[in-house]
């Protein structure tokens, strides 16, 4: 009889169901967006003229953040971010803070920034980029490094260097970016497929996945935009209207640019988790 005791039991033990509680959903409030327009003084009241912003955003109950300008969303979950409007003098411009919940709860806020910006790139830049008309280029696939990361405050790609022609499957090796100087128009030719960090997918029709790996040939039509060129504390930086992206798609949009030789270009871009990537290309024509 006790062994017929046990398991009547264990089986109404087993039976019985689990259950399981969420937490409460509550929708983040007292959001709050702040800019600082660098060099801005008495006689600067729109800033020094590089174009370049800091944005401060904060909220109560906020897991995430991210900041939507001209179309592109950017994930910011430090909830601190630099922009550089590039575009010569003053402009206003209007960035969404939008601060992220439990359940995926939104709330919102916009502020609006009057930059001044008044760089403009040296002759022998825009021969370099656009060849006074238009030119295209590619991933200097035969070199190593040609894609590369390391920390946000490296000088090279200590944590990753690509070795020659090591990344074709990845969808991006016979991609081209053509940069025209009329009206600053760019065009990228994925070729039906680009690498795509899995964190920023959401913003290339995708899903977000804060996983660190890269989708192969992620499904991306071509398509054009425009280009600017600022320079905060004297580096030049290009940066990309839209989706635009270098290589991989990493949720940024503004690359350091140099030019070793007039017919390779070096880029570097250092996305919101703190890595730097770095990228090489080489003129087609």
């Amino acid at each position: 009889f006790k062994s017929v005791f046990i398991l009547a039991t264990l089986t109404l033990v087993s039976c019985e169901e689990e259950n399981y509680e969420f937490g409460a959903i509550v929708a983040p409030s007292s959001v709050n967006i702040t800019a600082e327009i660098v060099g801005v003084d008495e006689a600067n009241p729109n800033g020094d003229g590089s174009g370049t912003v800091h944005f401060n955003v904060s909220a109560d109950n906020a897991l995430n953040y991210k900041l939507l300008f001209d179309g592109t969303e950017t994930m910011v979950p430090s909830g601190q971010h630099t922009m550089n409007f590039s575009v010569t003098g003053t402009h206003i411009y209007v960035v969404t803070a939008v601060a992220i919940g439990t359940g995926g709860t939104t709330s919102m806020k916009s502020i609006a920034v009057k930059v001044f910006a008044n760089y403009s790139p040296q002759p022998e830049f825009l021969t370099n980029l656009t060849s006074n008309s238009s030119r295209t280029w590619r991933l200097n696939t035969d070199v190593g490094g040609h894609v590369g990361v390391g920390p946000a405050d490296s000088t090279s790609p200590i944590w990753y260097s690509a070795d020659p022609n090591s990344r074709a499957s990845y969808g991006s090796d016979d991609d081209t970016w053509t940069f025209s100087l009329t009206g600053k128009g760019y065009t990228h030719t994925t070729n039906g497929g680009c690498a795509v960090k899995f964190e920023y997918a959401g913003d290339v029709g995708g899903t977000d996945d804060p996983v660190d790996n890269t989708h192969s040939n992620f499904p991306v039509e071509n398509y054009s935009g425009t280009w600017n060129v600022a320079a905060p504390g004297g580096v030049e930086v290009l940066t990309f209207s839209g989706i635009g992206h270098v290589a991989l798609y990493t949720g940024t949009h503004d690359y350091t640019i140099v030019f070793p030789t007039s017919n390779t270009m070096e880029l570097t871009t250092t996305d919101d988790l703190g890595r730097k990537w770095y990228f090489k290309l080489i003129a087609v024509d």
